[in-house]
């Protein structure tokens, strides 16, 4: 009988090893996709406010820019879109300093 519940304690340790090892493997993945989506929205949104800019228009996605960086950041995003969003902040008050 103590063979029994032992093999099935191992089973049952088995399963919550497996459970969270699942767990952990899709927050990572999320944590990646999250990071990538930002990175996207960071980079079509400064691309438009350039094009608006060049038509004689105000950049209008400063805020959300910061907001997607942040997520960007908090998901482990790295230096590439931190010198993009550096630069764009520094671009934008000077598009608000002229205006």
């Amino acid at each position: 009988m103590e063979a029994k519940i032992i093999i099935d304690l191992a089973g049952v340790v088995g399963a919550v090893g497996a459970i969270i090892t699942t767990i952990i493997t899709a927050r990572r993945a999320s944590s990646k996709a999250d990071r990538y989506d930002a990175k996207n929205s960071i980079l079509m949104m400064i691309t438009e406010d350039h094009q608006q800019v060049m038509e004689g228009k105000l950049p209008t996605n400063y805020q959300n820019v910061l907001h997607e960086y942040d997520i960007y950041h908090e998901n482990g995003g790295n230096s590439y879109i931190s010198e993009k969003v550096e630069s764009y902040k520094t671009w934008f008050k000077e598009i608000q300093a002229k205006k």
